[in-house]
């Protein structure tokens, strides 16, 4: 049940972003004013539906991936994309007068915790199946 939990943790965050990854390929104008963006023009708009669709297809992919194979070094890489995120966004906010992004921070680091809690979960119940497996071996010999 534990492996359950720590799965769904990781995935779910994946699902969220992979949701948003979609509609940055599908329909990019939708996307910008979803996350109240202006919907740029010419090189400005090839950057911006390139640079978004990469972010959320890169966190979702290592959020499902390391769900699903229970890989902690693509659940950490997503990690360090979300927190990066919300650091930039407080740094914009403070350093140049950005608007303040409340809800997008509150998601990624929602999102980091969650995963955090997932890789505290493998690493736990991979420890759990290593002391098993050695008192077995020490059982047979």
């Amino acid at each position: 049940m534990t492996q359950f939990i720590a799965r769904l943790l990781s995935f779910l965050p994946g699902l969220l972003f992979l949701s948003v990854a979609y509609t940055w390929v599908t329909n990019p104008s939708k996307a910008a004013n979803d996350l109240d963006m202006v919907y740029l023009e010419g090189l400005g708009r090839s950057t911006q539906i390139g640079d978004f669709s990469a972010f959320f297809i890169s966190v979702s992919l290592f959020c499902i991936i390391g769900s699903i194979f229970k890989n902690i070094s693509f659940l950490f890489s997503a990690i360090i994309i979300l927190s990066s995120a919300a650091i930039m966004r407080i740094v914009s906010w403070q350093v140049y007068e950005a608007g303040f992004s409340g809800f997008s921070i509150g998601v990624e680091i929602i999102s980091s915790i969650m995963i955090l809690l997932s890789i505290i979960l493998i690493k736990k119940n991979s420890k759990q199946n290593t002391i098993t497996e050695v008192d077995e071996d020490i059982e047979e010999s």
